[in-house]
Order: C-alpha cells, then sequence, then structure tokens
C-alpha cells in the first residue's frame, strides 16, 4: 500500500435546488468535466469509484448500479461507497485504495446526489436512520439531533450565537464567488442570521444548508500516470476514516470523536504532527454553521470550544490565518449529500493548483484538510492533499500574493471550464413539465426488538427501566443491548434502574420532517438515564420550553398501566423532578 496517489483532474456541475437532469445525467457531466480537465478519454480509465447517499432519494434499491452507466463505469471494475454524509470523502478514499493497492493506474472517482425526488422533503429520506422500536415512534427528525447537538456544544463552551453565525455568513460570501454556487450571497450579514426562521432552536433557517442536486468527480492516478498525465499534480498525503457508535445518545456529543479519530490516522499517514501550523487551508464539513467549528475543532486545528474564537476574529476567512471553506462550503455552494463531500477534496485540488480563480486564497498554500461526516453524527472521513508526495513534507505557505510553486502568475485569477452548466427547475416548472413522474412507493415492515431490547420493552409495560451490565468494563448500557459495543463481549444480566435522570441536552422545535410549522413546538431532549452509561431520546413535558435547561434533573410519566402496550410511548414524556 505504499504507491503514491495523486489527482489529477477535476470537475463537477451546478448545485440547484431542483435539476432538470437525472441523476445519471448529472454524473456524466461531471465525470465528463473532469476526464476533459487531464486530457483523457474514458478507455485510459481502469476503474471506477461512485459516491451517492440513500438509495430512498431516487426510490431506486441498489442505485450504484442504476447511476454506473452514467458515470463510465461500462464494462469496468465498479464500486459503490455510501456513508451518510461522510461519503463524497469517503469515495476519495475509495478510490485512492484502489490505485494505490496496485488495483488500477487510473481511476475515476464520482458522487452526485439527485436530492428532489424525494417528495414532498428530501428530509423524508432520513426518516429511517433512527432506531425502528426506540426513537421513530417519538417521531423524531433530522433537526432534532442537529439541533440537541448544537445545544450541548453551545452551552458547555459557553458560545455566543453570534459566532456561529459568523461561519454562515463567511460562507455564503465566499460562494458569491463560485461558478456552482447554489446561495452564494455577498450582502448576508449577522444580523440576517439571528433574524432568521427558528427551525429547532437554537437552529435557524440561515443556519443550515440547502436541499440540493448536483455532481463532482475527480481523476486519481498513479505516481507515473500522474506524472505523464499533468506537471502539477495535487497528492494524497494521507487518508482517514472512522466510525463511532450508533447508540448517540450515550456520547457526549459536544465534541466529535470520531473525526478526531480519523484525523490522526491521516496525519499519521501524512507526517503531520501539528496540525495547526502544517495545514493551510482546510475544507470541513459544515451542513450547518456550528458543523464547521464543531469540525474544526475534531480536525484537532483549533483546542476544544476555541474554533467559533477563531471565527470571531478572522482567522478561518479566505485571507485569514487558516482559511476555511474558501469555497463556500455547503452553507453556500450547496449540499448534495454525496456530491458535497467530494467538492471539498475538488476545492482543495484547484486551491492547490492556484486554480480557485476568485476564490483562491492567498500565499502558497501546500497542504490542505478535506472532512466529511455522516449518518447519526458517527461517521468521520478526512483526506489530506498537498503540493509534494506522501513523506516529501510541506513547507508553511509563503506571504499574500506569492504563487504557487509551478503554477502560472495569473493562474489564480483564471477558472478553467470545469463546472458544467446544468438546469436548474422551479417549484412549477417541476409540477408542470410533462416529463416528469410523480409516484408513491409504498412498502411494509415488521421490525423485531430483539432479545435485549424487547426485555426493555417488557419492563416499559410494567413500569420498570432496565439496563444490561457489562461485566468487562462494568457499564450499564441503556438503551440496553446483548453485547458491549466496546468490549465486544456479552453483557450478562439485566439491571433495573431508576426512572429518573439528568437533561444532557434539549431542543424547542418547531417544525416538522417535511418543514410544517407546528401548532404547538415539541421539546426533544437526551436524558442520561441515573445509574446507567447511557441516555433516551424522548421529550419533555408540564414545562414551558424557557424553563428548561442543560442539567435539569427530570422524571418519566408514565402511562396508565392499562394502556401501556411495551414501547417507549409507555413513557408518555420526561418532567422536571419532584413533581409526583
Amino acid at each position: 500500500m505504499s504507491r503514491p496517489v495523486a489527482i489529477v483532474g477535476a470537475g463537477m456541475t451546478r448545485f440547484v435546488r431542483r435539476a432538470l437532469e437525472t441523476g445519471k445525467e448529472l454524473s456524466f457531466e461531471a465525470a465528463r468535466a473532469a476526464l476533459d480537465s487531464c486530457g483523457l478519454t474514458l478507455g485510459e480509465v481502469d476503474a471506477v469509484c461512485l459516491g451517492t447517499a440513500p438509495d430512498a432519494f431516487d426510490g431506486v434499491h441498489r442505485k450504484g448500479e442504476y447511476l454506473a452507466d452514467g458515470c463510465g463505469a461500462y464494462g469496468k471494475p465498479f464500486i459503490r461507497s455510501y456513508v451518510g454524509g461522510g461519503t463524497g470523502v469517503f469515495t476519495a478514499i475509495q478510490g485512492w485504495y484502489t490505485v494505490a493497492s496496485g488495483l488500477a493506474d487510473v481511476v475515476l472517482v464520482v458522487a452526485e446526489e439527485k436530492m428532489s425526488s424525494c417528495r414532498p422533503h428530501p428530509q423524508g429520506a432520513f426518516l429511517t436512520i433512527f432506531d425502528n422500536v426506540l426513537e421513530r415512534p417519538l417521531g423524531p427528525n433530522l433537526l432534532w439531533i442537529f439541533a440537541l447537538e448544537m445545544h450541548r456544544y453551545m452551552a458547555v463552551h459557553g458560545i455566543d450565537k453570534r459566532d456561529i453565525a459568523a461561519v454562515a455568513v463567511k460562507n455564503k460570501r465566499n460562494a458569491a464567488d463560485h461558478p456552482a454556487a447554489q446561495l452564494g450571497r455577498a450582502d448576508i450579514t449577522v444580523e440576517d442570521v439571528l433574524a432568521s426562521e427558528v427551525l429547532a432552536w437554537p437552529v435557524q433557517r440561515l443556519d443550515v444548508s440547502p436541499v440540493s442536486d448536483g455532481a463532482v468527480a475527480i481523476v486519481m492516478a498513479s505516481e507515473e500516470a500522474a506524472r505523464r498525465l499533468t506537471d502539477r499534480p495535487v497528492w494524497v498525503q494521507g487518508v482517514g476514516w472512522n466510525l463511532d457508535t450508533a447508540y448517540w445518545t450515550g456520547r457526549d456529543l459536544v465534541f466529535p470523536e470520531y473525526v478526531a479519530d480519523a484525523a490522526r490516522m491521516a496525519y499519521r499517514m501524512a507526517g503531520v504532527s501539528e496540525p495547526r501550523r502544517e495545514i493551510h487551508l482546510a475544507e470541513p464539513y459544515d451542513p450547518f454553521d456550528y458543523k464547521e467549528l464543531h469540525h474544526l475543532e475534531g480536525l484537532l486545528l483549533f483546542d476544544r470550544g476555541k474554533a467559533p474564537e477563531a471565527a470571531r476574529e478572522g482567522v478561518l476567512a479566505r485571507d485569514g490565518d487558516l482559511p476555511s471553506c474558501p469555497s463556500g462550503g455547503l452553507l453556500g455552494v450547496g449540499n448534495p449529500i454525496a456530491a458535497a463531500g467530494l467538492m471539498k477534496v475538488a476545492e482543495l485540488f484547484w486551491q492547490l493548483r492556484g486554480e480557485a480563480g476568485a476564490r483562491q486564497v492567498p500565499g502558497t498554500p501546500e497542504r490542505g484538510v478535506a472532512q466529511a461526516w455522516g449518518d447519526l453524527m458517527q461517521v468521520g472521513t478526512v483526506v489530506v492533499l498537498g503540493t509534494q508526495p506522501p513523506g516529501a513534507g510541506a513547507r508553511a505557505p509563503g506571504p499574500p500574493g506569492s504563487s504557487p510553486a509551478g503554477a502560472l502568475a495569473d493562474a489564480a485569477l483564471r477558472t478553467p471550464p470545469l463546472v458544467t452548466p446544468g438546469h436548474g427547475l422551479s417549484e412549477e416548472e417541476l409540477r408542470t413539465d410533462p416529463s416528469a413522474v410523480d409516484d408513491e412507493l409504498g412498502a411494509a415492515y415488521a421490525w423485531d426488538a430483539g432479545v435485549a431490547v424487547g426485555g426493555f420493552l417488557r419492563g416499559l409495560e410494567d413500569g420498570v427501566l432496565l439496563g444490561r451490565a457489562c461485566p468487562a468494563c462494568d457499564r450499564v448500557l441503556v438503551p440496553p443491548r446483548l453485547f458491549c459495543e466496546r468490549c465486544f463481549r456479552p453483557t450478562t444480566r439485566w439491571v433495573p434502574l431508576a426512572d429518573t435522570g439528568v437533561v444532557q441536552t434539549f431542543s424547542v422545535c418547531h417544525v416538522s420532517w417535511d418543514m410544517r410549522r407546528l401548532e404547538r413546538p415539541e421539546i426533544p431532549a437526551v436524558v442520561a438515564i441515573d445509574g446507567s452509561d447511557g441516555g433516551l431520546l424522548h421529550r419533555l413535558g408540564e414545562v414551558r420550553p424557557e424553563d428548561v435547561r442543560i442539567g435539569m434533573e427530570v422524571e418519566a410519566v408514565w402511562r396508565p398501566a392499562s394502556e401501556r402496550t411495551g414501547s417507549i410511548l409507555d413513557i408518555a414524556y420526561f418532567r422536571p423532578r419532584g413533581r409526583r
């Protein structure tokens, strides 16, 4: 696995709210642009790696195979990757692996997303990521978990919402210079963000990246092929990926350990021992503005809780000491899930070659890091790129105004034709276009609760909270499972627990999964159960939203015994303690 790997070409479509093109057509446009950028034909490509997120977006099972023709995979070795929002960067890692292992010399890496096909709102595709038995009956949506995480991050570190809003402003302004951008805005202010609609407190409308359609492609090559194809290859110096537990309510959401573990892996491979000094620009994943800051800390570029201060002081600006999301990120360019991560890799490629046009950061950056994240706040994917081959090291960036080594003098002022135009559709056009097909897929499921959760549900029916004990690490697990994911040993006994706990984090949600305004806001919370090493997602009741606090002691309110059915809903809600 010692073969050096470089990126030699890249291309992308415009990101739009609704594209006229199909997913296959978007893939073709991006792939064709990437091949053209380095003068390659498809016949010179040895293998194809595709990244695309949930099949539910398209309503096509195993859509990787369905999309294969559009991304150039006909008659070639082909693999599809999917790890939620981490897919785009992981697809680049898959391409690196295919070349580094010697399986191929030239690999076409494509990531696409056609989110707009999922109606009435693409968030519907994500409703199935929650635990079928313990969480879905509560009616959660993605905004719940982002708001819960954002609130925990802000509360623990005492972060001012203005510092988070500054990230949305920075990225949307940066995106105004990106030819593929969906939401670039040069005139946006922090006040605009703070005045926008509250969706699920503390998340507001302008804190959130848009729904998008689009595709991105890069060409990866072995050292011999790369030097034949270009005099300015951009080298993959390190890769890392990591998966945290799906039992997310048992984790402290204040820090993305899964990103830190992936970053350590990538930095170790790249020979980076001081990330803050040796990384010259960053493209962290920013589906929400707080996530950019959260992920910069996970990338070990700032101490915990310190990234907001950097945003406030201009450190993250395009001309700052550590430019972050000079592309405009997901908040500005757009967020077609899988394509969004690969867009960040492509942006580093263009920046390190001095080809980012009006987006070009000053100086001579020689190393950058791209990162993406996905699923239930558990996937970390990281790629370190540089102008030098792996092991050659990187110098500190040069002064503003100097040109990258080997670049043309005016490289920062020119933008290669790497962005295909694309065709956006309005809502009215989508409804009236005779080529649009509207259909509703029906599927029924019967989920088994399993041994551990089945026992937990029987306990709920009896009005008792139960955990499972791990004899190896002495943890009491809630939700219960037959195994400990840390020790990978079986749990051995049931432990009755008090039906009390502490609010770890909470949100006040004002919208449903399809963005309809609720008549009464919901208060979802993560409750750490007393005596256990875990927590439950549930609702709070008998309390005004303005009176809820992190650290509040709460107790379960049970439904009458005659109404219990062995469901998480046997607990009606949690309320402040002392009201029994």
